[in-house]
């Protein structure tokens, strides 16, 4: 039975000629793969990562992989596919969740922080921290967000801050802790604001990847960062 769905692009390979294999994270079923009939028939936007898809597909019986048969966007964006720095970020965006998601997990809460995020980065002037201010909130959404206290320690594996060193656990000192100490505080346009060079934002992402690594084992080194840095001034 056809059924249609609303999802957002994670990742895509080529299967033949003229098809590809999608990963999309939809509202109904998480994150899901997908037969793409046609796919390299498709223009534009629509198969770019973190395209929010609207499209018709069906599961057989005797098939692990669904068909997609029809695909369009459900949202039509005025920046992000024409400009150079919002779209390296969606491709960031899309290889966090790639890293994170699993399969047939549903998540409508963050389905619908997804839908709000490309809304807003569409339309936003100001988007260097987007990458640092992406990947704490994601973390929120996987139960690791670090918990605001006082202290000069940073406990990495219970996400806290400490003013006595931790024993027995791995910790961050120093700047980065000071860092960290005030972003988890920070709203989304103080963040947006917050001034940083870049030294400080490869510094920052640095740790959150270690901080992801640590909490997700199988978390694996990002190729997208090269594009992000290279936006920075």
């Amino acid at each position: 039975m056809k059924v249609s769905e609303q999802g957002f692009l994670i990742s895509r390979i080529n299967y033949s000629e003229s098809s590809s294999i999608v990963r999309c994270f939809t509202r109904e079923h998480g994150l899901k793969a997908f037969l793409f009939q046609g796919a390299k028939k498709k223009k534009g936007y629509v198969l770019m990562p973190m395209a929010p898809l609207e499209f018709t597909c069906y599961q057989r019986n005797d098939s692990k992989l669904a068909k997609m048969t029809e695909a369009q966007l459900f949202i039509s964006f005025t920046e992000i596919p024409f400009h150079p720095i919002k779209s390296g970020l969606v491709f960031f965006m899309a290889e966090v969740l790639q890293n994170v998601l699993h399969e047939d997990v549903k998540d409508a809460h963050l389905f619908d922080f997804i839908q709000q995020e490309m809304l807003w980065l569409d339309h936003s002037t100001t988007v260097t921290n987007y990458p640092i201010y992406w990947m704490f909130e994601i973390s929120k959404h996987l139960g690791f967000f670090p918990l605001f206290s006082e202290g000069k320690y940073f406990d990495l594996e219970e996400g806290i801050f400490a003013e006595n060193k931790p024993v027995n656990h791995r910790y961050l000192s120093g700047e980065i802790v000071s860092f960290i100490h005030d972003l988890v505080q920070l709203g989304k346009n103080e963040m947006m604001a917050y001034s940083l060079n870049k030294s400080e934002r490869k510094m920052i992402l640095n740790f959150l990847f270690d901080y992801y690594t640590f909490h997700l084992p199988n978390f694996k080194k990002l190729k997208t960062i090269e594009i992000i840095e290279e936006s920075w001034s």
